[in-house]
Order: structure tokens, then sequence, then C-alpha cells
């Protein structure tokens, strides 16, 4: 078992500095079995933009599958009274089209559905307005299914519709980041608060 663990890490050394920063988003599917949960995605979505640029955020984002509301929830769990509502963020960074939020009553918790994650993937950003603390935790599975839950941080939301600060993915468990190429977000909100467009930051793309 100690032999296989050292293959699988230094093969995954391999890949990475393979790889490249170019290609260090797009790791999903790596050495199939070794590194890849069952629930990790077959595909990553590689369609990036600058959805934060007009507050000084150049950085390339991917949007968390679902993460506009605009087709409902599918593959999110929600806890606590949480639903898509009517009424998007003004500013229409995913589309002018888009018209549904998510809203979260005081104390609910949503979870994302599994999402590609590589050792780039460190920060997430999104829209929120209602007075609260929302806190981002970070679901890490492992290959024998096992669910390392990794504090993310909070954020403070106001009564108006503004981007949040970049909440860092602070994954100190080298273990969980060799042994998955996937993460799904748990999200809390302290009082009742809405949120949109919720991206993940720097996915690299070729």
């Amino acid at each position: 078992m100690i032999k296989r663990l050292s293959i699988v890490i230094a093969a995954s050394a391999l890949v990475l500095a393979l790889s490249g920063p170019a290609q260090a988003g797009l790791l999903s599917g790596v050495l199939p079995g070794l590194l890849s949960p069952g629930d990790t995605p077959s595909t990553c979505d590689t369609s990036a933009s600058n959805p934060f640029s007009q507050w000084g955020d150049k950085h390339y984002y991917v949007l968390v599958p679902g993460g506009s509301f605009e087709q409902g929830t599918p593959g999110w769990t929600l806890g606590g009274g949480a639903r898509v509502v009517s009424g998007n963020e003004p500013f229409f960074v995913h589309s002018a089209a888009d018209e549904s939020s998510l809203y979260l009553p005081a104390g609910a918790t949503v979870t994302t559905p599994p999402m590609c994650f590589a050792a780039g993937d460190w920060h997430v950003r999104f829209f929120s307005r209602g007075s609260s603390t929302i806190r981002v935790k970070v679901a890490v599975k492992s290959l024998l299914g096992l669910v390392t839950v990794l504090d993310g941080g909070s954020v403070s939301s106001s009564g108006v519709w503004r981007p949040s600060p970049e909440v860092g993915l602070l994954l100190t468990n080298v273990t969980g980041v060799v042994s998955t190429d996937s993460i799904s977000l748990r999200i809390t909100a302290g009082s009742a608060v809405r949120i949109d467009d919720i991206y993940l930051d720097p996915f690299k793309v070729a």
C-alpha cells in the first residue's frame, strides 16, 4: 500500500511538472482510478472569463456548475429552505439575459456539485446581497469515498449587491490534494442572503 501511494505521488508530481502552468487546471481524469474519485467530472469547463474585471480583478475564472442559477440547481444540495428566486445581480457578469439568484435563509447551507480542481484553483468569488456573514467550506472526497471538509473562511455581505472578496481555498491537506481532482463547495448563510454568479479562480486553460 505504501509503495502504491509513493507511485501515485510520484506520478502526480510528474504530471504537474510536465503539464506546466497552462495545463494545471485541466487534470480531471488524469490516471483514472488513482487520482479521480467516482464523482469527478468527466470533462472540465474551459470557458474562462474575467467577470470581475470592472473591480480591478483581471484573473480568469470559470463558473461553478449551476452557479448562475438560470436552470435551477441541478446537482446541488439545498438545505434550510434555500431556493432559486427571481432577480439577478445587477451587473449581469454571466449574461445580460440572466434573471435568477439563490436565496439562503439564516443558517441555510447549500452544496455545489463536484467540480474540476487543480493546484492552481485557489479562490472563489461570487455576488451577494443581504447583511450577513457567508462561510465557505471545501469538501474533498478521497479515493475511498471519505469526505474531508476544510474551512475556506468567511466573507461579509451588505444590503446591496456587490462582489465578494476572494475566498481562499487553503488546502493544506497534501493527501487531499494529491488524491483528488475535484472538490465541492459548502456555503452557509449567517443571516438571510442572496447569492449569484459563483466563480472559481484561477482556472488555467491552454
